[in-house]
């Protein structure tokens, strides 16, 4: 219990603020005189801050004509800070305003109303009707008895009436509280001294029912309705204690009663964060925290504080009169109102009689029930699972809620629009779309290239995208006319002198058409040596070809493509191309070259716009030659450029990267896989679906065999989609993780357990391997494996089995590292793995390795009380580390 702050010297009766931005705020009106003499000096209404720890704060106050019976404060109207009511002892109900009093305003401005002469005597008891709709109705009780109802709708000129209706009788002694009920805004609950409780029906205006707490018509203290049950009522007598009623039962007997306080009762508050929890205080000088659940006191409130109750242990030997000054005895001590923040969780205010108003804290208090109070325990909780799925459960609802939390709206409308169309449409006009959605040329390009991929006459198609035209190109051809000749052109080619041709006709007669060749082309006469050289073979065609191109090349460009052609060196072709004239090179390849050469041609073409820097046009020349890993190159650094631009990965963008690519791998051999880079691209799409729900289309992307990849498969495979996936249905994906034998763990005793049957059958069957390799002990494990062949030899009915005997498990001696068996059970242990009994013939007696026990047939061949079985549970404890088993079994399961 943790004390906040304090008021010293206020006698007062005490307000919560309702307002959420005032949470900390607390009103108090003196109820006591003021000053040292027999002077009346009227009241004071103060407003104090308590979030100013230890010394609360002053944040206004105003001068009243006589002093408070009792104060309210409400959060009707508009004002910001409410309204606050005051009963005062001469019958007069005041209204201030709660907002300038907050800022310090005094004067009559402050007032509101005043509403005088209906109550006989003081105002005893004040209370706001705490519902929405209702917060402008106002409760008050009287010392003659009588109740009324006031409406400060309109805040300068309340009204009021009486629940009871016109000629109503009062209660007949002092109302000492009212209490609005927490479920129904129209029922009202009113305390009186003569010992019982009226409950008024303000809509019937008449009482519901009369509860006669007290049979010798004891004064009922305090009433409290329960904050969740509308029919639960608390009441607080001063010669008695806390008394439970359940207004569906009874009226006239108590559901149950609080014994804990030795007195009379003064004042209870029942907490309205944690129905489970009263706050009381009584003449017994005790202030005590219940636990409704087990119906008793789990705490208390100090009423010293250590400083207070050293001052008196220092002054115990001084006369009591001298103990004035000193500090006080419990008697002025004890608290006469109790009440809990409605806003603050756990806070408590408390006024004592010896004039201090103090503000505790409850939620650090070490109880005795073990349950934390209902504000700890959350009312709403939420738990996000695998699929974008979120579970939340509430305590107003009482259902559970599973919703699918969509974070990337723009991200899930482009997936299911690209699933929605590339699977109703075939991959052509799907490409073709997208071509002509494209907001840049170069996106043009790459699907117009797809679409390409997809036709049965690819190149054809190609021929005509890069802009040459067969048809269109044949026409112009046929067409094209020179009107203008070129008289140069014709003096270009001299004519054979006489001598020239005397040498070519000698060649000839002799069948030497290289030498006439020769002597056509230093006669210049290039034609005549094409002529010549068709007829001599192949091999002085060729060498006339090659020498005819060296000589015209340079003056006619397109005869290094005719050379190229006709020698099959489109490699070399492509090597020695002009980068920007790209489109044409492309366009030779696709008309000349063969079909099984033409992927690494334009392989060899995006090699060299690579070179030039040309990263945009080599990709397409790649997706020319089906070279995903090259082609994605540029796609990739498009992707990371958006990523660092965007701060983070850019989702549309990566959409757009894992869009191309699956389109492009549609045209490919299905067997290709994609390499790690881009795979990683993929699960990360994948993961990033899955988040949003899609699990079906994240099921379709996952193309790797990375760790990340198998184990989002296999979360997809056994979601709740999982039947969906038809990839995953037809392929069940593998295990993402290794079994991996964890070997042994450790119990509190220090014995080491072998965990699980899989585990056990590899110790059962093979343990000197492992204890070799782990320990360093050979030839002690041989002499153990030794000794067990001869043993497991004498069993001729049964063969070994990895199996043990039921209630039988292998453990392993911490200090040698061995392998023992022992039962669970009767407590056994032995060296040598236990065999199951035989069904027909009688269990062989086999020479324990231990004199101490003998486990051959899996039974204990000495008597073991159910004491020891029970005391230690269904673990086996080693003699080693418990001396009764010792003393009893000798020194079993150690060396």
């Amino acid at each position: 219990m943790t004390k906040i702050s304090q008021i010293d010297d206020r006698g007062a009766v005490v307000a919560w603020s309702p307002v959420g931005e005032f949470a900390d705020v607390i009103a108090l009106g003196s109820k006591e005189k003021g000053g040292i003499g027999f002077d009346d000096y009227g009241g004071e209404l103060e407003l104090f801050n308590f979030s100013t720890s230890p010394t609360p704060t002053l944040l206004g106050s105003v001068k009243t004509a006589t002093r408070f019976g009792s104060i309210a404060w409400g959060c009707c109207g508009t004002s910001s800070g409410g309204i606050i009511a005051g009963g005062m002892l001469d019958g007069v109900v005041n209204f201030w305003k709660g907002s300038e009093l907050l800022n310090n305003y005094g004067g009559q401005s402050v007032q509101l109303a005043s509403v005088q002469g209906f109550h006989g005597g003081g105002v005893s008891a004040l209370k706001f009707n705490p519902h929405g709709d209702s917060m402008n109705m106002l409760a008050s009780g009287g010392g003659s008895g009588d109740v009324l109802i006031f409406d400060v709708e309109n805040r300068e000129q309340p009204t009021f009436y009486s629940p009871g209706g016109e000629g109503s009788k009062g209660q007949g002694a002092e109302i000492t509280q009212v209490a609005w009920n927490s479920q129904v805004h129209h029922i009202l609950a009113s305390s009186s001294a003569n010992g019982t409780v009226i409950v008024w029906d303000l809509r019937q205006k008449k009482p519901w029912c009369e509860l006669r707490c007290e049979a010798n018509s004891s004064p009922v203290s305090d009433v409290a309705w329960n904050p969740t049950q509308g029919l639960h009522m608390m009441t607080a007598s001063e010669s008695g204690g806390l008394k439970l009623w359940d207004l569906r039962a009874s009226t006239t007997m108590p559901l149950t009663t609080l014994e804990g306080h030795q007195g009379g009762v003064l004042s209870l508050d029942w907490c309205p964060h944690d129905d489970t929890l009263l706050l009381s205080c009584g003449k017994d000088n005790r202030t005590l925290l219940w636990d409704l659940y087990s119906l008793q006191p789990i705490a208390e409130i100090p009423n010293t504080d250590s400083s207070s109750a050293a001052v008196v242990e220092n002054n115990a030997n001084i006369n009591p009169n001298d103990l004035y000054g000193g500090g006080l005895g419990t008697s002025q001590q004890k608290r006469y109102d109790v009440q809990w923040s409605p806003l603050r969780r756990g806070v408590v205010s408390t006024c004592s009689y010896d004039r201090k108003v103090q503000v505790h804290s409850v939620i650090g208090l070490a109880t005795k029930c073990g349950r934390p109070p209902k504000w700890m325990s959350p009312g709403s909780g939420v738990s996000c699972g695998f699929g974008g799925i979120v579970v939340s459960v509430n305590s107003t609802q009482k259902q559970v809620m599973i919703d699918t939390v969509v974070e990337h709206p723009e991200l899930v409308k482009a997936s299911e629009k690209f699933e929605s169309e590339f699977a109703n449409s075939e991959c052509i006009a799907y490409c073709h779309t997208m071509a002509e959605r494209a907001e840049n040329e170069y996106e043009s390009q790459v699907w117009s290239f797809m679409q390409i991929m997809f036709e049965t006459n690819a190149r054809e198609e190609l021929l005509s995208y890069l802009g040459f035209d067969p048809e269109k190109i044949t026409q112009a051809a046929m067409e094209f006319k020179d009107d203008e000749s070129n008289p140069a052109d014709d003096a270009s080619t001299p004519a054979m002198t006489m001598e020239a041709e005397n040498a070519v006709k000698d060649a000839l007669l002799v069948g030497n058409f290289e030498a006439a060749v020769e002597c056509c082309f230093r006669s210049g006469n290039l034609a005549d040596a094409l002529v010549l050289g068709s007829c001599g073979g192949a091999g002085l065609w060729a060498k006339t070809q090659a020498e005819y191109f060296s000589r015209e090349a340079k003056k006619r460009p397109f005869l290094s493509l005719v050379s190229a052609v006709m020698n099959n060196q489109l490699t070399e072709l492509v090597g020695m191309s002009d980068p920007s004239k790209w489109k044409e090179t492309l366009a030779v390849l696709s008309t000349y070259g063969k079909s099984e050469e033409f992927p690494m041609l334009c392989g060899a073409l995006g090699d060299r716009l690579e070179e030039s820097g040309d990263f945009a046009n080599a990709s397409l020349c790649y997706m020319c030659a089906f070279n995903l890993g090259q082609a994605v190159k540029y796609w990739k650094s498009t992707l990371q450029n958006a990523t660092e631009s965007n701060g983070g990965t850019d989702l549309l963008s990566l959409h757009e990267f894992i869009e191309k690519v699956t389109v492009f791998t549609q045209a490919l051999d299905s067997s290709q896989e994609l390499d790690d880079e881009v795979a990683n691209l993929f699960a990360e799409y994948s993961t990033v679906l899955a988040n949003q729900g899609l699990l079906v289309a994240a099921a379709k992307y996952l193309r790797g065999n990375t760790q990340e990849c198998k184990e989002l498969r296999d979360r997809l495979y056994r979601s709740r989609m999982g039947q969906y996936c038809s990839d995953l249905v037809a392929s069940p994906p593998e295990f993402p993780y290794d079994y991996v034998n964890v070997g042994v763990a450790k119990d509190l005793h220090g014995i080491t357990v072998k965990q699980g049957q899989a585990v056990q059958q590899q110790q059962v069957v093979e343990p000197q391997p492992v204890v070799q390799q782990e320990y360093q002990q050979p030839h002690q494990q041989q002499n153990v494996v030794q000794q067990q062949q001869p043993m497991q030899q004498q069993q001729p009915q049964e063969p070994v089995t990895p199996s043990l005997p039921s209630g039988w498990v292998a453990l392993q001696d911490p200090t040698s590292g061995r392998t023992y068996y022992a039962n669970q059970t009767t407590g056994e242990s032995s060296w040598e793995m236990p065999q199951s009994q035989p069904a027909v013939s009688a269990p062989t007696t086999q020479q324990p390795s231990q004199p101490a026990t003998s486990a051959s047939n899996g039974t204990s061949t000495s008597g073991v009380s159910s004491k020891v079985a029970n005391k230690y549970g269904d673990g086996f404890v080693t003699s080693a580390s418990n001396p009764q088993l010792a003393e009893r079994y000798g020194n079993v399961g150690t060396r």
